[in-house]
């Protein structure tokens, strides 16, 4: 992992210094596992060039070829805030984009308050401006990373409205152990899983992303309000036998709607069908006797 991560910074840093020259870099940020530190020999680049105006396209493609990058893909048309282009730096794929900061920050203010259209995509954004590596202009970074660490209270309230929605599995428990629905269960389990998560997130004022999830271990281990063994139980469910697993599910359901309570007493959490609730099974000899 180290050798790895040094390796991807290194090549980052070349192309950091070999920009500096052309352009009026006003700030580099390496963003992705390069920054966090837990790259592998799959992992790749993606740095973020802000600068006042954005360059011509040529400007880029002489930066790529002082490098020594090769196959070079455009990432969209170019704006008048952004260009930028994939390319392959010796085995390693390569995502540089130049973005103007006055745009970038202008963006920053729109993620940070208009909650009601934050998605969550959006929200690795977010976090990824709060784990990249600054390779240039380090205290304006750091300006844009106190305002994203500052996570707002009405996000943090939408969060865990949004993402507090569970198919009760637990109550239809035996109606499902007759029917051909192991797919959608799973997926159902999955889709509780990440909801989970998101809640959670939120309490704990941590930005969630389901997009490209990875690290969930690391996510939790931030998690100073959760349930006990989280990660080990939410991978369970995926192993027990399907009334077990909705069961735990139920469980993890519960003990987290009291973690939300104590922190968010007047949180609306509906449960149709509470966990510990059961579909009863009916009969038309039940029907016949009444």
């Amino acid at each position: 992992m180290q050798e790895a991560t040094e390796h991807l910074r290194v090549l980052a840093r070349r192309i950091v210094d070999e920009t500096r020259p052309r352009v009026a870099l006003r700030a580099a940020l390496l963003t992705g596992s390069a920054a966090r530190g837990d790259a592998d020999f799959y992992s790749d680049i993606d740095l973020l060039l802000y600068v006042d105006d954005v360059p011509p396209e040529e400007l880029l493609a002489e930066i790529r070829e002082a490098v020594g990058g090769r196959n070079p893909i455009r990432k969209g048309e170019p704006t008048e805030y952004f260009c930028g282009e994939e390319f392959d730096l010796h085995g390693v794929r390569t995502e540089v984009s130049f973005v103007v900061l006055a745009w970038a920050d202008s963006r920053l203010d729109e993620l940070l308050t208009r909650i009601e259209e934050f998605d969550s995509p959006l929200q690795k954004v977010l976090a990824g401006i709060i784990e990249g590596l600054p390779l240039h202009g380090e205290e304006l970074l750091e300006r844009r990373r106190a305002r994203v660490r500052t996570y707002p209270e009405s996000l943090r309230r939408a969060m865990a409205e949004r993402h507090w929605s569970f198919f009760p599995l637990w109550y239809y428990g035996e109606a499902m152990a007759t029917r051909d629905a192991e797919l959608w269960r799973l997926d159902t389990l999955l889709e509780a899983v990440f909801n989970l998560l998101g809640v959670l997130a939120a309490l704990n004022r941590l930005y969630f992303s389901r997009f490209e999830l990875k690290h969930v271990r690391t996510l939790v281990a931030r998690m100073t309000l959760a349930p006990p063994r989280l990660a080990d139980r939410l991978e369970s469910l995926f192993r027990l036998e399907p009334d077990r697993a909705a069961a735990e599910l139920g469980l993890l359901v519960e003990e987290t709607r009291a973690l939300v309570i104590s922190e968010l007493p007047d949180l609306d959490l509906p449960l149709r069908f509470p966990p510990g609730r059961r579909q009863q099974r009916w009969s038309v000899e039940t029907e016949a006797a009444e």
